[in-house]
């Protein structure tokens, strides 16, 4: 057995689940779409995103873990809600 100790640390990837309602590219379906938050640069928005005809459809694809921050005043009116996921990784010390 090691003596190096093992902690958990965040590994400084962030990602913003955002979940629209009827957006102008799918005008009759839910929509959740991933952005990367990079610290001091912003957000990244990924390639891809899950489409479906309900809430409780597209629901079911937020990641296990992810909280709900809800939405800002001056988000997009097509934004219903956000999730947030953070990853943890261990590092050796």
């Amino acid at each position: 057995m090691s003596n190096q100790s093992v902690s958990v640390e965040n590994s400084g990837r962030s990602v913003i689940w955002t979940v629209y309602r009827h957006p102008n590219d799918y005008p009759n379906c839910w929509v959740m779409r991933a952005h990367e938050i990079l610290p001091g640069v912003g957000s990244r928005p990924d390639s891809f995103c899950f489409v479906a005809k309900t809430l409780d459809e597209i629901r079911a694809k937020v990641p296990p873990g992810a909280r709900c921050v809800g939405r800002e005043a001056s988000d997009n009116p097509a934004i219903y809600e956000s999730w947030l996921t953070e990853t943890f990784a261990p590092h050796q010390h």
